[in-house]
């Protein structure tokens, strides 16, 4: 539970990290999330252009990122390492 809700926390994320749409140089240097790259681009993008295209393989990504780590979490508690309280 507390892991999806780290991924839940897209725009307290985007704030810290500074939201620029560039590829980082370095540790400590503005990026972005998927997330936000999303959330600002899809709704003023015209559908069936490149970017648009580009948007959408993203969720796609996002969303099998998500399914693998939701896969684990659930095997590792089926494994026993886990509890009903997550601890």
């Amino acid at each position: 539970m507390l892991f999806g809700n780290a991924l839940g926390e897209a725009l307290a994320v985007q704030m810290v990290i500074g939201n620029a749409v560039q590829v980082p140089d370095g540790l400590f240097t503005p990026a972005s999330t998927l997330t936000s790259v999303l959330t600002m681009g899809i709704g003023n993008e015209m559908m069936g252009t490149v970017y648009s295209d580009v948007l959408w393989s993203l969720a796609l990504l996002l969303l099998a990122m998500s399914f693998v780590f939701i896969s684990i979490i659930h095997f590792i508690e089926r494994k026993g390492g886990l509890n009903a309280n997550g601890r």
